[in-house]
């Protein structure tokens, strides 16, 4: 069913964040704003058109009378509930599930624990993967934090680099992966340790594209864990925008408290949607004899 979506926001950064996101979940619907690209969009093609505004940008009242039943864009206290939108763009017979899409996933951990409590994390998380063709872990780590090492000539290093070519497709991702002893398709760890940071900002966010482009093709089912550590919080909305769920590990119940953990998690909250950012803890987290053994065979750098 063809529809059209207006998105009322004057601030590019978070319309572009909200076209992504809701285009993953109605890829048939056109996703216009008024507020950047004028008044007078084509939705000749379309069935109905759904409006969205933001009251700090339009008031409701200024919204032309064509547009039934205009939806607020946030909830009172500011946050931006992605869930709550798509619920209600569509009647609920057609509304697509949200916690169980119709492709594969992107999920992104970020940890602030050990690397065996979150490789402990990831190999429960894994359970919950098996039905795709493949799974791939991306990690966007310095080389010392990085779970496998892999072999030289396929490495995160060559799939940064060549990832912003021109002739890159989503699914070259898979070119440059082997099958690490956990069950994931991986290009293991960057040749030198900070590659990862010394490549820049954009190449991490354009390899993450990629991944949210492969994980949610309908060609391939596909599901990419990409593991993100030591970037700056204010790069992390853009690299994370693809993404269906962001897991944040946090050591311990009360390191939620910490104004640096609470302002993180306040602000993905705010930008990404709540349904997409959950917080856990170290604690949860018992010994697993299996994983275990697999941790024995390597050394780990916390």
């Amino acid at each position: 069913m063809a529809f059209t979506i207006r998105i009322y926001e004057t601030n590019e950064y978070i319309y572009s964040l909200l076209k992504k996101r809701l285009g993953s979940f109605y890829p048939d619907a056109y996703i216009v704003n008024p507020c950047l690209e004028g008044q007078d969009e084509d939705d000749r093609f379309s069935d109905f058109t759904k409006v969205i505004y933001d009251p700090a940008c339009i008031n409701k009242d200024d919204i032309p009378s064509t547009a039934a039943s205009p939806i607020r864009l946030t909830e009172d206290g500011g946050i931006i509930d992605c869930s709550r939108l798509i619920s209600m763009l569509l009647p609920r017979a057609d509304v697509p599930s949200v916690n169980q899409p119709l492709t594969g996933t992107l999920t992104a951990v970020i940890p602030f624990v050990y690397s065996d409590v979150r490789d402990r994390f990831i190999f429960d998380l894994e359970s919950g993967l098996s039905e795709a063709d493949y799974n791939i872990r991306l990690d966007f780590t310095s080389r010392l934090r990085a779970l496998w090492r892999g072999s030289p000539a396929s490495n995160m290093t060559s799939l940064l680099k060549d990832c912003k070519s021109r002739r890159f497709m989503p699914e070259d991702i898979l070119k440059y992966c082997n099958m690490d002893d956990s069950g994931f398709l991986t290009p293991g760890s960057c040749k030198n340790n900070d590659d990862v940071y010394d490549l820049g900002i954009e190449r991490s966010t354009a390899l993450m594209n990629h991944a949210s482009d492969l994980a949610h093709s309908r060609q391939i089912f596909v599901n990419v864990l990409a593991v993100v550590e030591g970037f700056r919080t204010a790069d992390l909305p853009g690299l994370l925008a693809g993404c269906d769920k962001v897991f944040i590990l946090l050591p311990a119940k009360n390191a939620s408290e910490d104004i640096g953990a609470r302002d993180l998690i306040t602000m993905l909250t705010k930008v990404l949607g709540k349904e997409r950012v959950s917080v856990r803890y170290a604690e949860d987290f018992a010994p697993r004899s299996e994983f275990d053994d697999i941790l024995s065979q390597r050394s780990l750098a916390v």
